[in-house]
């Protein structure tokens, strides 16, 4: 759970860096609402939305002060994701052919090659 709480913290902190830069180029665009970040990890969903940490880190408490600032400022909005529909889970384990190819569509990566040719040579992807 620690380092979902981790991966958390960081990509709240990238996010808000974001809206922040985002916001101060004069582009006469709307402000950009809050960034969704998708957990797969019921129990760090739990203890980020809890008034108060009760662990013994103290690295974690303050990655926990941190995430429920941007939480309470409207910056981030923490869903849950069932792991079977997270598309980032799949990167942290070794994948097989059938896999990556679900996985690289459903991040919007088409195969160059035709079925054919996919079953012996290896796998070659474009960002559309």
């Amino acid at each position: 759970m620690e380092f979902e709480f981790v991966a958390l913290e960081m990509a709240g902190s990238e996010a808000e860096w974001l809206k922040n830069f985002l916001a101060n180029i004069p582009l006469g665009m709307k402000p950009t609402p809050s960034v969704s970040m998708y957990c797969d990890c019921q129990s760090a969903i739990a203890i980020t939305k809890n008034k108060s940490y009760n662990g013994k880190n103290r690295h974690i408490q303050l990655r926990h002060n941190l995430v429920k600032h941007l939480l309470k400022s409207g910056t981030i909005s923490i869903d849950y994701v069932k792991s079977e529909r997270n598309l980032a889970g799949p990167l942290t384990k070794p994948l097989g052919r059938k896999m990556i190819l679900e996985t690289s569509m459903g991040m919007g990566l088409k195969p160059l090659a035709n079925k054919q040719m996919m079953e012996t040579q290896p796998l070659l992807l474009e960002i559309p």
